[in-house]
């Protein structure tokens, strides 16, 4: 009887077990029938267990995947024949009609576990007993390493285990194949792009250059890349990768049944995007069967934990001044408008890119700071925010607020700080470097209308920034750890987006601490304890509104880079208020402004209701807006705030 040669492919193997289920003397009167006595001839008689030995220690081209996986797995010889054969079935027709002839009529072109116990119950070690060897095989197979890893899946949940079919993940039988492909609901993505960004950073390269090198070096290293933008993260996932000779394989926070082994079989390595609330932890999905490096991609906050494995946590840094220019010169063409861009916006690399683009777009190729600071305003790293807070898109110019000197002198300090933010530490002494951050955060506190959300809005106006009032209800939650979760969000994105927050009635986030007298209150504290810390690390600019300075925990004060009071205004302020609220569109003469001024004790906010309404009645009756429909306004704005109007009025 002749032997198998190196050359026989375990699926012919396997083919010539099931040939041997045929009755001797069965004619080759069909397709299938003649294709089974083929493979029976060609691997020469039921030498099964020495032609796999062969066969697995000189492996074909088209066996070295499988090889890999029979000593990673320990498979045994049944199992070995079982995975080739029903891989078999994803690539040739010819073995998928085969194998729904000999299971006629109630299973289909995937092996069932019986057919396969009769036909390889041979290779068992067995008993005389030939049923209680196919039994033995059969459950050698339903609960051998083959299908705990995933490397065979069972289907027909619901059957007897006997009329189970098996099947191989589409992913794996291409990696058995030696062929490249994505696993089937994996996150494909095209991330070509932004490693090229992360490629085009001095920076960037040397810490992918390093990271690559540490990797390799350590086994099952996991490493934890920290990015307010998905996009930087991605890129520099893929730039590593490539340095270390293979492909990304994009997963979110859940790993499909024999994922590992095929990550195995592909060479690829896994990227997983998890995300953490603060105090969390995200725990990477098991590998058991692959012990390469792993990546993660995630926010700023919350923790990435390993079973049996040491998280390396980088946080990818923002571009520095010098980069960002080059950046926005590349990006532009423009070396004095790329100086102005990255001094104006702390953007990151993905974020440079978006911005350039829109600009070119809406500037039709001649892009200047105006159409940057509107496309500032539309990039995707803005419209993330909009879950959590409200774009301002109104721009505030200088006439339109009007406050008195002493305000105007503080908002005009807060302007440089902001200005000068990010090079503010260069140069001074170590404690000054110690815990720097370049963030802004400052209170305004005052009366309702007196213009402290009004000044936010003038702030980014002057700095060319996008502004967002943040959305208190969609911000608190009834459910512990829900708020931090949403305000760890916000924060992040902000900080990527690089806007300014204005957080109207603030109190009602960062009120004062209490004494604990229900467990109620201690939570409230710790979330309360949370967002000081958070706010006071946040590398953004953010404005908080309140009417008293004095609902705020004194702890928090302290994390403030000012607090500015805006007072109501006297005479002379309201008079300009008066003015700029009317401009040219009243027939009031100086005298009768000077008497609104004087006895219309009222802030910013409320005039701008009197004269809207007193606009609304001069236009209704057609004629130009006239001292009578201002005072009648007046009257109005008095009888809301439950007061008296004065008598000359």
């Amino acid at each position: 009887m002749p032997t198998a040669t190196v050359s026989l492919r375990c699926r012919d193997i396997a083919l010539a077990a099931l040939g041997s289920l045929l009755p001797p003397g069965t004619a080759a009167s069909t397709d299938e029938a003649r294709f089974l006595h083929e493979a029976l001839a060609q691997a020469g008689g039921g030498l099964w267990p020495q032609q796999l030995t062969q066969a697995l220690a000189l492996p074909a081209a088209a066996d070295e995947a499988l090889a890999r996986a029979t000593a990673l797995l320990n498979l045994s010889q049944v199992e070995i024949l079982a995975v080739a054969l029903t891989a078999a079935v994803e690539d040739d027709a010819v073995t998928g009609r085969m194998l729904a002839w000999l299971q006629a009529p109630t299973a289909g072109a995937r092996p069932t576990l019986a057919l396969l116990a009769r036909a390889l119950a041979p290779l068992q070690q067995q008993p005389d007993d030939a049923q209680q060897a196919e039994a033995d095989t059969l459950y050698a197979l339903a609960f051998g390493p083959a299908v705990r890893s995933g490397l065979l899946l069972l289907d027909d949940e619901g059957r007897p285990l006997c009329e189970r079919s098996l099947r191989v993940a589409a992913p794996i039988a291409a990696a058995l194949a030696g062929v490249s492909a994505d696993w089937l609901g994996s996150r494909v993505r095209a991330v070509q792009a932004e490693a090229a960004l992360a490629e085009s950073v001095p920076a960037l390269r040397a810490a992918a250059d390093r990271w690559a090198v540490s990797l390799a070096a350590t086994p099952q290293a996991t490493l934890a890349m920290r990015s307010a933008s998905a996009a930087e993260a991605r890129g520099m996932a893929a730039a590593i990768i490539e340095r270390l000779g293979a492909q990304p394989a994009w997963f979110d926070d859940q790993l499909p049944a024999g994922a590992d082994v095929w990550l195995m079989l592909s060479g690829r390595v896994p990227v997983f995007a998890l995300q953490a609330a603060p105090g969390e932890l995200a725990a990477v999905p098991s590998l058991p069967g692959y012990d390469g490096p792993v990546l993660v991609t995630t926010g700023l906050d919350g923790g990435i934990c390993r079973e049996g494995a040491a998280v390396a946590d980088w946080r990818i840094p923002a571009p520095d001044p010098a980069t960002r220019r080059a950046l926005w010169r590349a990006a532009l063409g423009d070396t004095e408008l790329a100086a102005a861009a990255a001094a104006r916006y702390r953007a990151g690399v993905a974020q440079i890119s978006e911005h350039a683009r829109l600009a070119q777009l809406l500037a039709a190729g001649q892009p200047s700071l105006q159409t940057i600071a509107e496309a500032a305003s539309m990039t995707s790293a803005g419209r993330a925010l909009e879950a959590l807070a409200q774009a301002l898109p109104e721009v505030v110019p200088d006439g339109a607020l009007v406050v008195n000197e002493t305000v105007s002198a503080e908002l005009e300090r807060a302007l440089q700080r902001c200005a000068q933010r990010e090079r503010l530490h260069a140069g001074l002494g170590e404690a000054a470097r110690t815990r720097a951050c370049d963030g802004v955060r400052m209170l305004f506190t005052g009366l309702s209308g007196t213009g402290k959300s009004l000044a936010g809005q003038w702030l980014a106006a002057r700095l060319g920034l996008p502004i967002y009032r943040v959305d208190l209800a969609a911000m608190l939650s009834k459910w512990i750890g829900d708020t931090e979760k949403n305000l760890a969000e916000l924060l992040g994105r902000a900080e990527h987006a690089d806007v300014v927050l204005l957080f109207d009635e603030a109190d009602t986030l960062f009120g004062k601490r209490t004494e604990i007298a229900t467990a109620n209150d201690r939570f409230a504290n710790a979330q309360t304890n949370y967002l000081l810390q958070r706010i006071e690390s946040h590398a953004g600019i953010v404005v908080l509104t309140s009417n008293s300075r004095n609902r705020f925990d004194p702890a928090f004060v302290r994390r403030l880079d000012f607090i500015i009071d805006f007072s109501a205004p006297d005479a002379q302020a309201r008079r300009a208020l008066w003015q700029a609220h009317l401009g040219e569109a009243s027939s009031c003469d100086q005298q009768q402004l000077n008497r609104l001024a004087a006895l219309a004790d009222l802030a910013g906010g409320n005039i701008r209701n009197a004269v809207l309404a007193a606009a609304a009645s001069a236009q209704a009756g057609g004629r130009r807006l006239s001292f009578d429909d201002i005072a009648a306004g007046v009257r109005g704005e008095y009888r809301k705030l439950g007061r008296t109007a004065p008598p000359g009025l």
